[in-house]
């Protein structure tokens, strides 16, 4: 089945073409050096307060979940 997909040119090119595509973003990458600690640091506190706000909602009882929100949150990470 593969050799008679391999053998339409039409599926043969897009193919090729697709791994062209992504073996020359591969080949064209640039191997930047960034100071990731700082940012580490900022994302850790950040999400320490939002953990701490969401710990205290939960213990008052007013934390309240948006599903529709938080799907579409779930669905953009898996399109990504």
């Amino acid at each position: 089945m593969i050799s008679h997909l391999m053998s339409n040119s039409v599926f043969s090119n897009a193919i090729n073409q697709a791994n062209n595509k992504n073996t020359s973003q591969i080949n064209n990458a640039r191997n930047e050096s960034v100071n990731e600690k700082p940012q580490a640091e900022k994302t850790a506190k950040t999400s320490s307060a939002r953990l701490d706000e969401i710990k205290a909602a939960i213990k008052d009882g007013t934390y309240k979940l948006d599903l529709k929100e938080s799907a579409q949150k779930l669905a953009q990470e898996l399109l990504r």
